[in-house]
């Protein structure tokens, strides 16, 4: 049991350490796109690289049935990103309405 404790606190230190990385190497989020599309699709892109590190991770662990986890766990979060993808690019374009409603139109 403590083994196999260990290893998941190894990996979640893993996944930890790659976040770390990763949001240091990022702009915030003020700095980015005030689209809301855009800063979807700049999140998925970010989820993705994440997951792709804790792909990349799995081989060097010795627990098995932590290997199958975490793949399932690959696994999962790709069909998530691969749909929400979908979605955003499914979306109809913002109209050109006003912001406000009462606001006159030009």
């Amino acid at each position: 049991m403590l083994p196999m404790f260990a290893s998941i606190a190894f990996a979640l230190l893993i996944t930890q350490a790659v976040v770390a990385q990763q949001s240091s190497q990022t702009p915030p989020p003020t700095a980015q796109s005030s689209n809301r599309a855009e800063q979807m699709r700049a999140d998925l892109t970010q989820m993705e690289s994440l997951m792709n590190n804790m792909q990349s991770q799995i081989n060097f662990l010795r627990d098995q049935n932590l290997q199958i986890l975490l793949n399932t766990n690959v696994r999962m979060w790709t069909i998530l990103i691969r749909d929400l993808r979908r979605q955003l690019d499914d979306e109809p374009p913002p109209s050109a309405a006003p912001l406000h409603p009462g606001a006159p139109h030009s």
